[in-house]
């Protein structure tokens, strides 16, 4: 008999979760189920038998097992695939790779993940490229986006942007499949960070082309963390190299030479073996694919989740915090199993005699948020993503084991928690 998405599920496939956490930021580190789990523990235990075996003569039919199911599952040449850490070192690799000039310009969007754009900022000290940043506030329509993007495109002319296909915070979708088009008419290099992205949305790399690509797969496909998929278009290949430099490197001539049937393997024996660390994570990719098939597959839960998220806008927004907005726009375009709900602070703040909260202080802002998120952690078992966007906001997350009252529940605990910080505040 199947187990329904929801709370059943969750006691049968996420049984390592504590009893009493409340998990709504499924978006940040991810979640194994229980079977999963299992597996990394065994893979974990294999290694551990003998390493040398494993190590030595193992692990590459793992990678390559691993690739060819990830080739699939994004339909793509595996051979056009590498492993890596997590999406913030796969940017890493390309970024500190790829042979910038002097005066080269790389475009960032304003809502990029921090530590993709310090890269970049990096790359500025080190190389002297030049930053161009596309501002957005959202909620704002994708063409409205692009338009942005193609007046940069025309009169900056430059090598390379890096944008997401979904946003860390706010938590929207980003318009990457128009962009990485625009990328190609201009002849910019297309960076995807897609961290979000792979188990959370449809990604079809042979049909998208983008010239690189990189996701985490502990976020949203259910593998245990320290893994990632890396892609480069094969005309990128040669001048992209692993970070660290190591036993697989050679220098782009020498690479252009060697033997037509090795270049094609040429991306896998680079990154196959980087240095020594645990590489359990990677024989759960294929348990990982398959378990999702066997719970209903892509579209099941990509439709629970989407669901879910937008029960959770209108009972926040209607009967918890009425009269609260999300963040969405006229396109329905934004919202995908992650929702950003305004947070009423002035309300909060206003029920207990405080000032409040100035929004634009930012080091007012993260001491109170720090304050919140830790007392809650521990308080409340649970933890909430909250930022500002013009507005005060919580990003929620949904995932096949949360249920709409536990939203409910968690807004009720950030208001006592406000209302606790505020009424401190006021005796200061």
């Amino acid at each position: 008999m199947t187990v329904p998405f929801g709370h059943e599920f969750r006691k049968k496939y996420f049984d390592r979760l504590a009893p009493d956490v409340i998990p709504v930021n499924h978006a940040s580190y991810g979640l194994t189920p229980t079977p999963i789990h299992e597996k990394y523990i065994s893979a974990l235990n294999h290694d551990h038998e003998f390493p040398d075996r494993y190590i030595r003569f193992e692990l590459k039919n793992d990678y390559v097992a691993s690739l060819k199911a990830l080739g699939t599952f994004l339909n793509t040449d595996y051979r056009n695939l590498a492993l890596v850490d997590n999406t913030t070192t796969g940017v890493n690799t390309v970024l500190r790779s790829y042979p910038f000039k002097k005066g080269d310009k790389v475009v960032v969007v304003s809502t990029g993940y921090d530590s993709c754009v310090h890269v970049v900022e990096f790359l500025k000290a080190r190389v002297c490229v030049e930053i161009i940043v596309v501002e957005v506030n959202y909620p704002v329509e994708d063409d409205e986006i692009i338009e942005k993007y193609k007046a940069v495109f025309e009169n900056a002319r430059p090598s390379l942007a890096l944008f997401d296909t979904i946003t860390s915070v706010p938590g929207v979708r980003f318009p990457f499949e128009k962009l990485v088009a625009l990328c190609r008419e201009f002849d910019v290099i297309s960076l995807i960070d897609g961290a979000h992205s792979i188990g959370l949305i449809d990604i079809d790399l042979d049909k998208l082309k983008p010239d690189v690509y990189a996701s985490n797969l502990h976020k949203w496909l259910y593998v245990p963390r320290g893994c990632a998929v890396l892609y480069v278009d094969p005309r990128l290949q040669g001048k992209i190299h692993t970070m660290p430099i190591s036993h697989s490197y050679l220098d782009e001539e020498t690479e252009s030479g060697l033997d037509p049937e090795d270049i094609k393997n040429r991306f896998i024996d680079k990154f196959n073996f980087v240095g020594s660390k645990t590489y359990a994570s990677i024989s759960c990719i294929v348990p990982a694919i398959e378990f999702r098939k066997s719970i209903g597959g892509e579209k099941a839960i990509a439709k629970y989740c989407h669901e879910l998220c937008l029960k959770v806008g209108q009972k926040i927004t209607e009967k918890v915090w009425p009269g609260t907005q999300i963040i969405e726009n006229q396109s329905k375009s934004l919202i995908t199993a992650m929702i950003n709900i305004e947070v009423p602070i002035d309300t909060f703040a206003k029920d207990v005699g405080s000032k409040g909260l100035n929004v634009t202080d930012l080091k007012e802002v993260k001491k109170c948020v720090d304050t919140i998120q830790y007392q809650m952690a521990y308080n409340d078992k649970t933890y909430l993503q909250l930022f500002v966007h013009g507005k005060f906001y919580c990003r929620f997350s949904c995932q096949i084991y949360n249920e709409l009252e536990e939203y409910v529940t968690c807004c009720k605990l950030l208001e006592a928690a406000f209302h606790d910080y505020f009424s401190s505040k006021s005796r200061l």
